[in-house]
């Protein structure tokens, strides 16, 4: 009974037999059940995170690492499951669920469209890289065309005039929001049609899709795009790159043409990758994924309690390095 006491109500034992009792637990190590707490005492609240190819990638980490850090900051403890689907079989849900969470955040890797189970509209989940057009439910997604604007905006004011665009694959939410960013600064610029090249990305075969994806491009195809394009006479003076992965291969075949970057061929990038853009040489320049922001802004909307639903659009800032 007095070690229970001094677990649950250490305010209720005498200093001295408290402090005995607490250096025999330290001394044990011994670790209190924290999900079997006595009735009456009020228990630390969680934050279920459901992870799609987040936690078992290199490309969005940042969004349920920044969860678990403000669930940190504010007293709260973060139980993390990760889900191979984007719909989420039932016993998945049941574990998820299991430790009646305040509020679910489901994260996936690359800004996707999502049709959330009932089970978790019930309870409180907010999404956070993905949406749904299902009502009422809050989705935290990267403002793709807004950043993609200001980046190309960047571009074209250093004097390029004739770019190809390398585009994602059709069907991805991101990649149609950032190709009308593109259009938009085109537009400002008065860039006229016969002197923009846009291609579009494939997806890799089934049989060579990662295990961890669904419809990753082909991001080789950036070298036959190219070949092509300065193979005209007029060729590009800069490439618009769907993400950081398309301008490494863009890296690699123009400097092995011997063209010089940023002299000869500016480059824009998408997505600064962590530890990455700064490994190119020249540095690439590129536009950052706010994850962070997206993770601290869902696991704020659960611990706040907020209850409208709807789409936030988080700022996707432009990185200024060297490539143009």
């Amino acid at each position: 009974m007095t070690v229970s006491r001094v677990l649950n109500y250490p305010q209720l034992v005498a200093e001295p037999t408290r402090e005995r009792v607490q250096a025999s637990i330290r001394e044990l190590d011994y670790l209190v059940n924290d999900l079997a707490q006595p009735l009456g005492k009020p228990r630390r609240p969680v934050i279920g995170i459901l992870a799609l190819n987040v936690a078992t990638t290199p490309y969005s980490v940042s969004i349920t690492f920044a969860v678990e850090q403000l669930a940190r900051e504010q007293g709260w403890r973060t139980y993390l499951i990760n889900t191979f689907s984007d719909n989420p079989p039932a016993n998945v849900l049941d574990s998820l669920l299991s430790l009646r969470p305040e509020g679910v955040v489901f994260a996936t890797m690359g800004h996707r469209i999502v049709n959330v189970p009932e089970r978790l509209i019930r309870a409180g989940v907010v999404l956070a890289n993905c949406q749904t057009s299902q009502k009422g439910v809050a989705c935290y997604v990267p403002d793709d065309e807004q950043g993609q604007y200001e980046g190309v905006l960047k571009l074209l004011e250093q004097g390029y005039r004739r770019p190809i665009c390398i585009h994602l694959p059709e069907g991805s939410p991101a990649g149609s929001l950032r190709r009308k960013g593109i259009q938009r600064a085109f537009k400002d610029f008065n860039i006229a049609e016969k002197d923009q090249v846009h291609v579009v990305l494939s997806p890799k075969p089934e049989s060579i899709q990662p295990v961890q994806f669904h419809d990753e491009p082909d991001f080789l195809q950036t070298v036959s795009f190219l070949d092509d394009a300065l193979s005209r006479r007029s060729r590009p003076d800069c490439v618009i790159c769907a993400n950081d992965r398309v301008a490494l291969v863009a890296y690699q075949y123009l400097l092995s043409r011997g063209l010089r970057i940023p002299q000869d061929v500016g480059v824009l990038g998408f997505d600064d990758m962590v530890g990455v853009g700064g490994l190119f040489l020249p540095p690439l320049s590129t536009i950052r994924l706010p994850h962070e922001e997206i993770g601290r802004a869902a696991a704020s909307h659960v611990i706040l309690k907020r209850k409208k639903g709807g789409i936030y659009r988080v700022k996707c800032p432009f990185v200024s390095r060297a490539s143009f």
